[in-house]
């Protein structure tokens, strides 16, 4: 996983909020698509912005690495956070046995500007 080109493609902020997020895996056949993590939690763990700790989950959805399992928010009754599924491990709320999508192995860069696979026409590029 850490070799792979959307880790790479990772901030500081969004690989620390993996970690976080990565540290309430229980292991085997426990809570993987039952992760309760809000948007403040990840601001008060990084020490950063709410508008941060958003673009940083974003990151990780648009990088394969988690996936909403469960959304939630303030029209939702009670304090509930949305739940997150990391895709490098099993997803544990399938009650059939199933395996890792890892879809942050799939990832591509998207036409970047730094990309050596873009499709743009760099001024460094020759005729």
């Amino acid at each position: 996983m850490l070799g792979s080109a959307a880790w790479q493609a990772l901030d500081g902020n969004c690989r620390a909020l993996y970690v976080e997020l990565a540290r309430r895996y229980r292991g085997p056949n426990s809570n993987n698509g039952k992760i309760p993590y809000s948007v403040r939690e990840a601001a008060k763990a990084l020490n950063v912005g709410r508008s941060t700790a958003q673009r940083c989950l974003q990151g990780l959805v648009a990088h394969g690495f988690i996936r909403v399992s469960k959304r939630s928010g303030f029209s939702m009754k009670g304090r509930v956070s949305t739940e997150w599924l990391l895709t490098e491990f099993p997803d544990d709320t399938q009650a059939t046995l199933m395996t890792a999508s890892k879809d942050f192995m799939r990832w591509t860069p998207n036409n970047s500007f730094h990309s050596p696979m873009s499709d743009t026409n760099s001024p460094m590029s020759g005729p």
